[in-house]
């Protein structure tokens, strides 16, 4: 998703039309991820985690390839919609697979090498999206997914399945004070992160006047942070507590934004970027690892929630930031600056808990 920002004003003078509307294709893979990726964590009640990948890897194939086909922005617009249809199954599957097969204490160092991996994964994409038509930045996804159909089919193991028990059980999970109040802090840190992130790249160009090579590698500084911060924020989680490497990650983002607002010159720009991708990603190994320590028999929900809250948050995030940074970016900088530095302090009210307590006593 990173790399499609990147290449949103490149896409947008082919088209002819505006960066801010051709943005909306972020919006239109996020809103279908995030409400999609609610069927598939309750869906391996029913069938094995193998044939849910082979099906949704499938699926992701095609519409990745007919994307880098489109014709125009609302042809483009629907099949990314599709696309986010799909893709939603990835992040739930592994979640559930690695509650079943990792002990608690080394679960924050496995989720950490997983979101890596994706951070890679973006990080590569990044850098050909300075390099390559943008067409071939949907070729190339459909083009792996297609390999990974066949090493699923081949390699992946089979989870059990809960046949006895396939009804879904959100209402019971998100009763749960602990599921519901992290989950709230999960919709608010999305929106304001995915309010930024997925308009950092017409900021460089629109503001800055930055050629597209140099506004991928803006962006391919912020995910080359993240292949590390993943890491750092699961071994931290591990060793140092879920809330402290929650609160490490936010307080970076909030610095980022504040010196995003007096910092144009193009030597700042790559540490802000790394302060900003370390920040996030920081945090989201650490709360997706504070997750993982919820109630066991909710974590198929559980799973699932994590990506619907994250990209229907973030879906909202970049519809509101669009509209913010359309007025100045320096002004929409401000505003989540405080906007992060509010949730650093509201962090432990809301997370905090006598387990969570108890449990960084130990660590």
């Amino acid at each position: 998703m990173g790399s499609i920002s990147a290449i949103v004003p490149a896409i947008a003078r082919d088209f002819g039309i505006s960066d801010f509307v051709l943005g909306r294709i972020n919006w239109a893979y996020m809103l279908p991820y995030g409400i999609c990726a609610l069927f598939y964590g309750p869906l391996t009640r029913l069938f094995h985690n193998k044939q849910i990948n082979v099906v949704t890897l499938s699926f992701f194939a095609v519409f990745s390839f007919l994307s880098g086909c489109a014709v125009g922005y609302r042809a483009l617009f629907v099949l990314r919609f599709l696309v986010g249809v799909f893709a939603a199954a990835t992040t739930p599957l592994v979640l559930i697979y690695l509650v079943d097969q990792t002990a608690r204490e080394k679960r924050g160092k496995f989720v950490g090498f997983f979101f890596s991996a994706t951070f890679m994964a973006t990080l590569l994409g990044l850098f050909l999206s300075g390099v390559v038509s943008w067409r071939w930045m949907f070729f190339i996804p459909s083009a792996l997914a297609a390999l990974a159909v066949v090493l699923t089919a081949l390699f992946f193991p089979k989870t059990e399945t809960q046949r006895d028990a396939a009804q879904s059980r959100y209402l019971e999970a998100l009763a749960q004070p602990a599921i519901w109040r992290a989950f709230a802090y999960i919709f608010l840190l999305s929106l304001f992160y995915h309010g930024v992130r997925q308009w950092l790249g017409v900021y460089f160009a629109r503001d800055l006047g930055w050629q597209q090579f140099w506004v991928s590698m803006a962006l391919t500084l912020g995910s080359l942070a993240g292949v590390f911060g993943e890491a750092l924020g699961g071994l931290s989680a591990d060793k140092k507590g879920r809330l402290p490497t929650l609160k490490f990650g936010v307080l970076l983002m909030a610095v980022a934004m504040g010196l995003f607002i007096f910092l144009r010159m193009a030597w700042a720009i790559p540490f802000l970027m790394l302060a900003w991708g370390f920040g996030w990603t920081i945090n989201h190994a650490g709360m997706s690892t504070f997750l993982m320590d919820l109630d066991k028999p909710f974590m198929k929900e559980i799973s699932s929630l994590n990506s619907s809250v994250r990209f229907v948050a973030g879906g909202l995030g970049v519809l509101v930031g669009g509209a913010l940074f359309q007025q100045s970016f320096r002004l929409g900088f401000f505003v989540y600056m405080i906007f992060f530095g509010l949730l650093f302090l509201a962090t432990d009210a809301i997370l905090k808990t006598k387990k969570t307590e108890a449990e960084h006593v130990r660590a």
